[in-house]
């Protein structure tokens, strides 16, 4: 902003067009608050599936079973038929959103610093609802789309081994990528064929995480004797999430590209907030436009972000100590 605030009232004042100095306030705001909210630290969108809702209507997500193995022909060349189950989860977007307003003396005081700190404060704040809200559907055991919580004895998922940098430890990371690859499909029982890709953990855990991946070798249980190569969790990439609130929970989870375990969906694929500007109300009877409220002179902001979250494959992830 190199021409100053009050500068720029004044020229629109000067021209006869000073309502369109919210607008012009507004886009500059608006950089901030999407610099904001693209600046929060979280990998959310590696670990999740991003898609598109068209309306705010209730949208129907299917996950079909896998296909049954393929039969002998016999000589007289009839097939034998397959059923195919389908299941479903279901994303409905909501609006999620605040107002703020600007003080007229704040733009003729020209305090930048007061101009930055609200499009500052709400775009941090958008991205920090959206994320805990995908954290509280990983960390509540919500039901996936058969039914069951996320971390169901029946999906065999879970474990209660601490993560730390010693065999056990990294006994229990292998235990759970090798969980994902041995997943299965609820209605055929057939393998998917999935691949762990990422361990998730808090800050707690960060370093503790990466000695493991990132180790050469791994120490046997006992101080004595060589230890192990360290092949199999080489394979992961260490993701650290600052939103989940426990710190001893840890995760394997498969790329979302194949399994997703999290759906985020926003309306009209908009993955960031909207800012919009109230319409001047007020004609200045001593002459001119006037940008301010009539009365509490001030322009009024509204941030607004429109999107949905649902849990869908439960075979994705692998949950350590929660």
């Amino acid at each position: 902003m190199r021409k100053t605030l009050l500068k720029m009232y004044h020229d629109l004042k000067e021209s006869g067009s000073v309502s369109d100095y919210p607008y012009l306030l507004g886009n500059t705001m608006y950089k901030i608050l999407l610099d904001k909210y693209k600046g929060v630290s979280s990998p959310w969108r590696q670990y999740c599936m991003i898609s598109e809702l068209s309306d705010f209507k209730a949208h129907d997500r299917v996950i079909v079973s896998e296909a049954p193995d393929l039969l002998e022909v016999e000589e007289d060349g009839n097939y034998s038929d397959s059923e195919i189950t389908d299941y479903r989860y279901q994303l409905k977007a909501k609006t999620f959103g605040r107002t703020f307003t600007i003080g007229r003396q704040v733009v003729i005081n020209d305090d930048l610093n007061a101009m930055k700190r609200q499009p500052e404060r709400f775009g941090r704040a958008s991205a920090r609802t959206l994320i805990k809200k995908i954290v509280a559907a990983i960390e509540g055991d919500g039901n996936t789309y058969d039914g069951s919580s996320l971390f169901a004895v029946a999906h065999s998922n879970y474990g209660s081994t601490t993560l730390a940098n010693t065999a056990a430890g990294a006994a229990a990371v292998a235990a759970g990528m090798a969980a994902i690859r041995k997943a299965t499909d609820p209605a055929t029982g057939e393998k998917m064929g999935l691949q762990p890709k990422y361990l998730l953990v808090p800050p707690d855990l960060e370093d503790i995480a990466l000695r493991l991946v990132n180790s050469a070798q791994l120490l046997p249980v006992s101080t004595s004797g060589g230890g192990t190569d360290n092949a199999t969790l080489r394979r992961l990439q260490v993701i650290v999430e600052p939103f989940l609130t426990s710190a001893t929970g840890w995760y394997v989870l498969a790329d979302p590209a194949d399994c997703p375990v999290i759906d985020v969906g926003f309306l009209d694929g908009k993955d960031t907030p909207d800012l919009l500007v109230k319409k001047a109300e007020m004609l200045n009877l001593a002459g001119g436009e006037d940008p301010y409220g009539y009365e509490f002179d001030e322009i009024c902001y509204k941030v607004r972000h429109d999107w949905a979250i649902s849990l869908a494959y439960y075979q994705g992830i692998y949950r350590g100590k929660a």
